[in-house]
């Protein structure tokens, strides 16, 4: 199956086979860089925790800087309201370029989508125009082309759609660890 879709980039469906290249580039591009992110962000919550009642100074990840900004308020309302605004940017850097890989998978299926319709368009658009001999040819050549497009683009969107999966399931967790430490760290803080 490989040496077929390696000799498609040459033949008609060329143009939806560089497409779907460039779309899983950019796919691997932003699972690399998430999953560089799991490992950067990966902290234990309960040990931030305790730095963070201890006034310890605390790293970077966006659960210690949702505990720091708490710990930088006196009381319960104001350190609350504190890690609630630093939750919002903790999201936003635990969710980063995560939505993307959705967007991959369903662009790789509608190239593929596409480059099938151009197959069949090229199979069978001229079949009265030509010689028996030719339209076989025709009808190989389209056929091939639509095949080949249809099969690299669920070669492109199934692993895509797999990486968002676990990569949301992971932020999913992140921001769950997240919450339950700041809720934690508030009501250990007198109330005003």
């Amino acid at each position: 199956m490989l040496g077929y879709l390696l000799n498609a980039f040459s033949g008609p469906a060329g143009l939806f086979m560089y497409l779907l290249l460039g779309v899983a580039a950019f796919a691997i591009g932003v699972t690399v860089d998430r999953l560089a992110q799991v490992g950067k962000f990966r902290v234990d919550g309960d040990a931030a925790l305790k730095r963070a009642l201890a006034k310890e100074p605390l790293g970077s990840t966006p659960l210690e800087a949702v505990l720091a900004a708490g710990a930088a308020q006196p009381d319960y309302d104001r350190a609350w309201d504190a890690m609630t605004a630093e939750s919002i940017h903790a999201e936003q850097r635990i969710r980063r370029r995560i939505p993307y890989l959705s967007t991959v998978a369903s662009l790789a299926t509608m190239i593929g989508l596409f480059g099938t319709v151009y197959g069949l368009i090229l199979a069978f658009g001229s079949m009265g125009d030509l010689a028996a001999a030719e339209r076989a040819a025709h009808l190989s050549e389209g056929s091939s082309t639509a095949m080949a497009s249809t099969a690299f683009g669920l070669l492109v969107a199934i692993p895509a759609l797999a990486a968002h999966a676990a990569l949301e399931a992971w932020a999913r967790d992140q921001l769950a660890e997240i919450e339950r430490a700041a809720t934690k760290f508030a009501l250990s803080l007198p109330r005003a």
